[in-house]
C-alpha cells in the first residue's frame, strides 16, 4: 500500500529570484528520517499550443541554457498570480506577437514531480493571428527567438524524430493532436 511521506521540517536553502531550494526533513512510512530532500519551488508554468486560421502551428526556436541548447518548443513560461490561461495568451503575445481566437484548457502535468513543486498547465489556442510584434524579456532578447510556423505534418514528425525535446512541449503537443483528432 502507497503512503506518503511525513514533513517534519522545511527550511529554504537557497532563496533567489530565480530560484528558490527547499531542504524538507521527512519521516519515511518505514520510519527512517531523510533529512536532506531538496524540492525547487518554481512558479507554475502555462504553454499554449497556438494554430493560425490556416491550421499552421506556431512554435519558437530559442537558446535553452539549462540545457545549453537551441530548442524547438511551443511558447511557455512562468506565472505566479495570474490565471493559467492569462499566463499562457500573454506568453503566446510576447514571445510570437500572435494573439490567440479561442483558447481551451488541455489539462495539467507535473513537471518533475519528485524535485519541483509546479504545475504546467496546456491549452490549445485556435484563430492565432500576428496582431503585433515579439516582446522579449533581456534574457530571450540577448540571443533572440525565432517563430516559426509548420504544418500538422511537420510537428507530428518534429514530436516523432524528437525535434521537440522538451517535456512539456512534448506532452502539449501530443495532448494538443489529439484534442484536433489528428
Amino acid at each position: 500500500m502507497i503512503q506518503p511521506w511525513t514533513l517534519l521540517s522545511s527550511e529554504m536553502a537557497f532563496d533567489h529570484r530565480w530560484y528558490k531550494l527547499r531542504r524538507d526533513t521527512v519521516k519515511l512510512p518505514d520510519g527512517r528520517v531523510v533529512d536532506d530532500y531538496f524540492v525547487s519551488q518554481r512558479p507554475n508554468v502555462a504553454i499554449v499550443v497556438p494554430l493560425t486560421p490556416e491550421n499552421h502551428f506556431v512554435l519558437v526556436r530559442q537558446y535553452k541554457h539549462g540545457v545549453q541548447a537551441i530548442t524547438l518548443e511551443f511558447p511557455a513560461g512562468t506565472f505566479w498570480s495570474e490565471s493559467s490561461e492569462t499566463a499562457a495568451a500573454r506568453e503566446l503575445e510576447e514571445e510570437t506577437g500572435y494573439s490567440p481566437g479561442s483558447m481551451m484548457g488541455l489539462g495539467t502535468c507535473f513537471d518533475d514531480a519528485s524535485r519541483n513543486s509546479n504545475l504546467v498547465h496546456i491549452f490549445l489556442a485556435r484563430g492565432c493571428v500576428q496582431t503585433g510584434k515579439q516582446r522579449l524579456d533581456p534574457l530571450e532578447e540577448a540571443s533572440g527567438v525565432e517563430v516559426v510556423r509548420m504544418s500538422l505534418k511537420e510537428v507530428t514528425k518534429a514530436l516523432e524524430d524528437g525535434d521537440i525535446k522538451a517535456m512539456s512541449s512534448v506532452a502539449a503537443g501530443y495532448k494538443a493532436l489529439r484534442a484536433i483528432g489528428a
